[in-house]
Parts: C-alpha cells; structure tokens; sequence
C-alpha cells in the first residue's frame, strides 16, 4: 500500500502545468496573520462615508485622501469581475480542501470575504462590500519582510488618491504582515494607484489561476489526477461543471474530478462558505 504523502509533500509534486517555476519546496510558508481589530465600517459609494473635510479610517480625509497633501493617480487593472471569480474560487477552494492541501493554508472563504493561496505561499484577501465593491490586497513575494516603518509608508503609497473606503481591505491584514499590492473593485473595474505596488510582487506577478476558467481547470485537474500523464477529458468536463456549481457545489460533483479527491464532502463544505454576503 502507499503510503500516504503528507499535504505539503503532494503540494511539491505539483511543479508543472500552470504554476509558477520556483526553485525548491524548502518549507510551507507561515500562514497569512489577520489583524485582530475590527475595521471601522467605510460609506457606500467611491468616498468614506464620512462629512468633507472629516477624519477617514486611519487618519486620511476626503479632501487628503493620503494625509499629505498628495495624491495619485488611478489605473485600470485586468482582472475578472467579482461575480466571474466567485464561481473559480469556491470551486478551486474545493479540489484544495476535497484533495486535503489545505492544511495551513489555500483558498477559503470566511464570512463573505476571500483568501487566495497558492502552493508556495503567493496570496491574496478580497475584502467584500455589501453593496458589490471590493479590495484585494496580497503579495506574489511572500519571502520578503519589510521594516514596520517601510510597511507603513508603502501601504500609504498604495492608497494614495485611491477612494477612502479602499483602506478597509488593509485593516483586515496584520500590520506586521508585507503587502505588495491594493486594487479596489467597483461599478465593474478594478483599479490601482499607477506605480505604487511593488512590480516583482504586485498583481501582475501573482499565481493568480482564478484569472481565466481555464486556467482554474487546468490546475484543478492537476491537483485531483497527480501521476497521471494522460489526464481524462472528463476530468477537465467534470472541473467545467464544478466551476459552474460554485458554491452550490455537491460531493458528488467536487469527487468527479480526479482520484486524489480524498474528502468530497469538506470540499463541498468548503466551497459552501463562498455563498455568504459580502458584509462590509
């Protein structure tokens, strides 16, 4: 009988198909720290909520959006939409915790907000509005650690002439925790501050596989069919359909994509909690 890999020893097996070459799996990387106080609430719309001219979460205000008196300007990022990343996620949160990867870390849901993570560590927290806005935040350089003094005036940069209510995202991450880029999602469109996330570690570096659905696919069936060297149509067929369930993903569904399933019924459980609200 073999004997069974331990979930960071199947992570490291998974060096081909959409993932990033990286040098070694050396160590799991240290989970991503939460900030442990709660976030004051930001208005609806692209402002804080708050009168003109009156304190915004963490000292910006409407008129001084960095508290400095300089601002930056806005870029468009290429990112899918909220509503298309939602089906991807919950069902890639489910091939994580159905195959038992997730043990300290992976994609998951936790009461209307998002974490991606992939094998290596690269991650990203999509903080969820009750009115559909969002912020991501993350780092695709998850190595790095910098000076709190250093961490403090780049998350200032990366809001700088970004709307007030953008900084809730950063207050759900540990201060301590090195972030590489914020993009705020609204009215369809994601944006960034032009030239304040870092570029090796920004958006545009990170394993993002919820990109497009086949990319998402491709890795799913990766994951459920390990040693596998032809891998089925119907297990790309069965990943297709489980992107479309989301969160309404059965076990049966989350099983049919490969034999390295070995909990379908905590993979739709997991998939299950990408249903909830954005509450903020």
């Amino acid at each position: 009988m073999r004997e069974r890999a331990t979930a960071w020893d199947r992570r490291c097996l998974l060096l081909a198909g959409a993932l990033l070459p990286l040098a070694a799996c050396a160590g799991e990387p240290e989970p991503l720290e939460r900030s442990s106080s709660d976030p004051a609430p930001a208005g609806p719309g692209s402002g804080s909520g708050s009168p003109p001219g009156s304190p915004a979460p963490g000292g910006r205000t409407s008129s001084d959006p960095t508290g400095s008196g300089t601002s930056g300007t806005l870029e468009q990022v290429d990112l899918p939409r909220v509503v298309e990343l939602a089906g991807r996620w919950a069902a890639y949160a489910a091939i994580w915790a159905g195959g038992e990867f997730s043990s300290g870390g992976g994609p998951s849901a936790d009461d209307g907000d998002w974490l991606y993570e992939d094998m290596f560590g690269q991650w990203a927290f999509l903080t969820r509005f009750a009115d559909g806005r969002a912020v991501m935040v993350g780092s695709a350089r998850p190595g790095e650690v910098r000076p709190a003094a250093d961490e403090a005036s780049a998350r200032e940069a990366m809001l700088s002439g970004a709307p007030a209510w953008w900084e809730t995202g950063l207050q759900q991450i540990d201060p301590a925790t090195t972030i590489h880029f914020v993009c705020g999602y609204e009215d369809g469109r994601w944006r960034e501050v032009s030239g304040a996330s870092d570029r090796a570690g920004g958006i545009g570096s990170l394993n993002f596989v919820l990109r497009t659905e086949r990319q998402v696919v491709d890795e799913m069936v990766l994951m459920a069919n390990t040693g596998v060297a032809d891998r089925p149509a119907r297990a790309k067929a069965a990943a297709r359909a489980l992107v479309r369930a989301g969160s309404t993903a059965t076990a049966a569904q989350v099983d049919a994509v490969g034999p390295d399933i070995r909990d379908a019924r905590a993979g739709a459980a997991a998939a299950a909690l990408f249903a909830a609200p954005g509450r903020h």
